[in-house]
């Protein structure tokens, strides 16, 4: 059962005290937390795409991932690399949140290890929005001029656009959630025994 002292409104309140801090840490620690999903997500594209990307580099905040499509340069003269620029922020916020969560546990069933493994576990979910915004990027706006230099077919494209809108919209607070679930197993089986055991009584 959960300590006598535990209630849901303490929780949460202890979930509100820590979140500006970690939304602070992270923001400052971003490109730490960008490392591991943008080389996963570069991997991820170029398995999809043989030879899509060439490079990702970490510019202000923002992941720019040069590809072997080309673009005219302004001149009209020159052709380039066309370079996608994606905010890899958009899709790692639940990473304050997740520990928001983790630490407001209380200190009984509360585990750094388990912590450190949740968040890690959150990585593949950010590598998921950045691929699907990539595709997205060079599908449908960048113009057709790199467009049409993609060869896939219009269900791909629909695949493409479903899979940033889920990785946009969904999947930050599902993973948030469900890993927060997973790492904190002994809390939420407490909570439903004592509720089952409430509900006899």
């Amino acid at each position: 059962m959960p300590p006598p002292e535990f209630s849901p409104s303490r929780y949460f309140f202890r979930v509100l005290l820590w979140l500006p801090l970690f939304f602070v840490l992270w923001y400052y620690l971003a490109g730490l937390f960008t490392i591991i999903p943008a080389h996963l997500s570069e991997w991820v594209i170029n398995l999809v795409y043989p030879g899509a990307v060439m490079q990702v580099e970490w510019v202000n905040r923002e992941l720019e991932y040069i590809t072997r499509f080309t673009v005219a340069a302004g001149d009209g003269l020159r052709t380039g690399n066309a370079v996608v620029t994606i905010n890899p922020l958009l899709y790692s916020w639940n990473i304050p949140v997740l520990l928001a969560l983790c630490y407001a546990v209380n200190d009984t069933l509360f585990s750094n290890v388990r912590v450190i493994i949740a968040v890690i576990a959150l990585f593949p979910m950010h590598a998921w929005g950045l691929v699907a915004e990539f595709f997205v990027n060079i599908l449908f706006r960048m113009g057709s001029a790199v467009a049409e230099q993609v060869v896939v077919a219009q269900w791909q494209q629909e695949v493409a656009a479903f899979c940033y809108q889920f990785g946009y919209l969904m999947l930050p607070v599902i993973g948030a959630v469900s890993v927060w679930f997973l790492a904190n197993r002994a809390l939420v089986q407490a909570l439903i025994d004592s509720s089952g055991e409430q509900s006899k009584s």
